[in-house]
């Protein structure tokens, strides 16, 4: 059984809203401790932002409690009337996300018994106060207590999603894999690289405290954002060839052993990169493009001349000709767009290895990836 951060500051945050609320005057243990599990999000930035949202919600939960109980009283249908009332202000101001506790809030205001004005104005005013608390509390612990680092996930996730890729893509070059299995691993493969953009965004929001470091920071996440870049493009390359395999394995036999070297020759390109990145070849390296100037230019005319649609045997009817041409100059588009964003990513990492050494800790980043 493995232990989250996120479980272990939840613990945390729950047994500091419970002493800090039994140390307070009129403030009751339950409602902060409730608060303080769901204000703890996935990261600062988003704790922070459910800081206001849950303490403007909460004051206008109290509001809104005061003003009926007071004017209409407490009897079933006003506080069922209160809740419709409240959820729709709520929804109108957009704070739809925070309505389920300050709902309940609102109930727990108006279901206290009271001699007058003044003890209901001091009830919400606690209730108030205790889901402020509740919200402080949590995000305290998420700031303090072991903060969010999504770095070396983010990159575990590309390095090994693109990994998976790689071999899928090599497998339907030769001809091995299953169409429906391969079908099944294109889907997988998607809901990585959403689930990477989903870590990327947590990065991004992950707290810069001190003004030196953000710099280089965006420059990290430049990185990884052509990195994700390059995985996506390479997934839609496996996607477009598996879509028009029928026509790839019955081209000549020359052009499709062409496209195949090509494709190699990417995926060669985007394992040395990612040995670049990690300091294991020199940012010198991967010079991928240049060498296969004269291969890349040969397979380009070879293609055009089998896009031709004046061209080819007589047996061949003009709607396979079609077919065939519109499917090479899908998977010639997708190849280019390939590689234009392996050149773009190469860019990055030489530069940034060569000229910002200093900022980086690719080296933490492998230890991880070993350990």
């Amino acid at each position: 059984m493995k232990l989250g951060a996120r479980t272990i500051k939840t613990g945390i945050g729950v047994m500091l809203a419970m002493v800090i609320s039994s140390l307070l005057p009129h403030i009751e243990i339950m409602q902060p401790t409730f608060v303080a599990v769901l204000g703890l999000q996935q990261s600062v930035k988003k704790t922070w932002y459910t800081l206001f949202r849950r303490g403007a919600a909460a004051f206008l939960g109290g509001l809104t409690a005061v003003v009926m109980s007071y004017f209409f009283g407490n009897s079933p249908i006003v506080v069922g009337l209160t809740v419709i009332i409240f959820i729709a202000i709520m929804n109108a101001i957009q704070l739809q996300d925070v309505i389920s506790l300050a709902t309940i809030t609102v109930v727990i205001i108006m279901l206290q018994p009271v001699d007058n004005v003044n003890d209901l104005i001091g009830i919400a005013t606690s209730r108030v106060i205790e889901n402020i608390l509740g919200v402080v509390i949590s995000f305290l612990v998420n700031v303090f207590i072991m903060p969010p680092k999504y770095d070396n996930v983010l990159y575990k996730e590309i390095s090994d999603t693109s990994s998976e890729v790689l071999i899928r893509l090599r497998a339907i070059l030769r001809k091995n894999g299953e169409y429906s299995s391969l079908t099944s691993d294109l889907d997988w493969a998607y809901k990585r690289i959403n689930y990477i953009r989903d870590l990327f965004q947590l990065s991004k929001e992950e707290p810069i405290w001190f003004a030196s470091r953000r710099v280089s920071r965006k420059r990290q996440l430049v990185v990884y954002r052509s990195f994700i870049q390059s995985l996506l493009d390479m997934t839609n390359l496996l996607h477009t060839i598996h879509t028009h395999t029928n026509i790839l394995f019955v081209i000549d036999d020359d052009l499709r052993i062409q496209i195949r070297e090509r494709i190699e020759t990417l995926c060669a390109a985007h394992e040395q990169i990612f040995l670049k990145f990690d300091g294991r070849i020199s940012p010198a390296e991967v010079n991928f493009f240049q060498p296969t100037k004269i291969r890349r230019q040969e397979l380009m005319n070879h293609i055009i001349k089998e896009t031709d649609l004046n061209r080819g045997p007589e047996t061949e009817s003009l709607n396979y000709r079609i077919e065939k041409s519109n499917s090479l100059i899908l998977i010639t588009g997708a190849m280019i767009k390939v590689e234009s964003s392996l050149i773009h990513l190469n860019t990055l990492v030489r530069s940034y290895h060569t000229h910002h050494e200093e900022d980086h800790d690719h080296y933490a980043l492998k230890d991880k990836l070993n350990s």
